[in-house]
């Protein structure tokens, strides 16, 4: 069955101190989060085949510690995932070829308002709470799918859990 794992960076430095938004790295609780939400994902099971990556520092770093855990994964730079809105996150995963499970690492307000749009019945009541009022940073929203990537949209989706890598 297809899953499409959505996560959101983990914890960064403050953009005050960076000119350069795209610039800005982890924090170390952020570096800390990140491992263990691969560890977390690991241990769920949910290793993916693909993972698609904003080019924000920010996105590769999380993916970087994220993927210590995931063993080979292969990885695309998607540059369509920095400053996008709902629908260019879904086309994103559109594309997603043949992969059976798919990770996107991005940035907020995107990623809760994605999984938001793609959760339909049968998802899970705590995890839909758990995003209303968007994806914490080092967590990842799973979305299993029922269809080909081509034809994802509204509501096609189940929200199954949101994991954590916060809590170190």
């Amino acid at each position: 069955m297809p899953t499409l794992i959505i996560a959101r960076h983990a914890k960064t430095e403050s953009p005050a101190d960076y000119a350069n938004d795209l610039d800005r790295p982890l924090e170390l609780i952020g570096r800390q989060a990140s491992t263990k939400l691969g560890q977390e994902l690991a241990a769920a099971g949910l290793t993916p085949a693909l993972a698609l990556v904003s080019p924000a520092v920010r996105t590769q770093q999380t993916w970087k510690l994220m993927a210590s855990a995931l063993g080979d994964v292969e990885t695309r730079v998607v540059d369509d995932l920095y400053e996008t809105d709902v629908e260019g996150l879904v086309d994103v995963a559109r594309a997603s070829g043949d992969a059976d499970v798919v990770v996107m690492v991005g940035h907020e307000p995107t990623s809760s308002a994605a999984t938001a749009f793609l959760a339909g019945d049968g998802s899970d009541t705590a995890a839909l709470k758990n995003i209303a009022l968007g994806l914490n940073t080092g967590c990842a929203a799973v979305l299993e799918y029922d269809g080909a990537w081509s034809d994802l949209g509204s509501r096609s989706a189940r929200l199954v859990k949101v994991i954590s890598g916060r809590d170190v």
